[in-house]
């Protein structure tokens, strides 16, 4: 599947000095993935390096028709994730 940028992505990976091959490592193989009910955006997580520690790093996109168009990626913490599941923010896919 194609993976598209958007102008927030791309602005995102610059400031955030995230290396652009890490969307296809959180894509292709994440550790986890979710649904945000309140944006309808997919979320994917995958722990990588960043700035000299394993972080989790959350992608957040949409899949249309066979494009993944990417509209975020940034580090978080276990304990976000955990909060935003429990307070139901992120919806647990089961698929992964």
């Amino acid at each position: 599947m194609k993976i598209a940028l958007r102008p927030h992505l791309k602005i995102r990976l610059i400031e955030r000095a995230i290396p652009q091959d890490y969307l296809k490592k959180i894509l292709s193989n994440p550790d986890s993935r979710y649904f945000d009910p309140l944006t309808n955006h997919s979320i994917a997580i995958k722990s990588l390096k960043y700035y000299g520690k394993i972080r989790p790093m959350v992608v957040a996109y949409d899949i249309i028709r066979s494009e993944i168009q990417v509209i975020t990626i940034y580090p978080t913490t276990s304990q976000e994730i955990i909060n935003r599941v429990k307070s139901g923010r992120w919806i647990k896919n089961e698929k992964n």
